[in-house]
């Protein structure tokens, strides 16, 4: 479907960079919600691509069942595993529900499992208020009624939707409401319920090195429940996970952009991304 292709930001101009930037949307929310942070990412000297969630769109009225987190998360390898074959070393900027399908998508791409057999791999994953399931636990078990937004106000064959009025308070809330209406207009669309039931089949987040953004201002993702899911991931990775704290709302890559890149920056840093020569 012609509405529906992964974004590609390098420009044609660029010769092509080892490192990579990975970006996986959370859920309810269009590529076109990253491309100011993938701008801003490009400037850094790496390529950077923007997954699609094949989970948040509309409903077509086709006949097939609405796509789940397998379908998000075979989308995302496609790109990840094309990056790593060229031999890019690549960092994973996964927004919320996007460090499920980030998590899922990531078996046997690691750097560090990839040694000797490639120069490229993902070397990590940075979570924006990520969720974090344990593995066979879905998004609706590991958020437990916690997440800012509620009950859906509708369905639409298999997708919900929230009204702009609640995206703008819950996921816009550090910019005036009038301001949050517009993104939630422009950027947002409803999701396939499915993607919450299906269930992590893979702890990505347990071989590949996490940063952790934690949104301190977040009225949808809770920070007492980022900070639960950092746990999770130390409990599961055996190490600690760098974590970065911001007075930020749920959706920084619009409303407060220069924090993530600052984060990014960091996880890309020196520890994280020996190899790395783009800041």
């Amino acid at each position: 479907m012609s509405h529906h292709h992964n974004r590609n930001c390098r420009s044609p101009a660029q010769q092509s960079p080892e490192t990579a930037i990975v970006i996986v949307p959370d859920a309810w929310c269009l590529p076109g919600h990253y491309e100011g942070l993938a701008a801003a990412c490009r400037a850094l000297g790496s390529e950077v691509m923007i997954v699609n969630n094949p989970s948040t769109r509309g409903p077509v009225g086709e006949e097939t069942a609405p796509p789940g987190l397998y379908d998000d998360a075979a989308n995302a390898r496609r790109i990840i595993e094309g990056l790593v074959r060229e031999g890019k070393k690549v960092l994973i900027v996964a927004h919320s529900y996007g460090a499920v399908v980030a998590s899922e998508s990531v078996r046997g791409l690691g750097m560090e499992e990839l040694t000797g057999v490639s120069q490229g791999g993902v070397v990590r994953m940075l979570f924006i208020a990520g969720i974090v399931p344990w593995e066979g636990e879905s998004v609706r078990e590991a958020t437990r009624g916690m997440l800012g937004l509620g009950q859906p106000d509708g369905d639409m064959e298999g997708f919900m939707y929230h009204s702009p009025e609640k995206l703008a308070q819950c996921m816009y809330s550090s910019v005036p409401y009038s301001q949050g209406l517009r993104h939630a207009a422009t950027t947002n669309t409803t999701q396939s319920a499915r993607a919450f039931e299906e269930r992590l089949t893979y702890a990505g987040y347990r071989t590949i090195p996490v940063t952790y953004m934690v949104t301190g201002a977040d009225r949808t993702v809770p920070p007492a429940l980022q900070e639960r899911f950092i746990g999770v991931v130390e409990a599961e990775a055996g190490r600690a996970v760098d974590v970065f704290r911001y007075s930020v709302d749920h959706c920084p890559a619009v409303t407060g952009p220069d924090a993530v890149v600052d984060c990014v920056r960091r996880a890309a840093g020196t520890e994280g991304y020996p190899n790395c020569t783009w800041i």
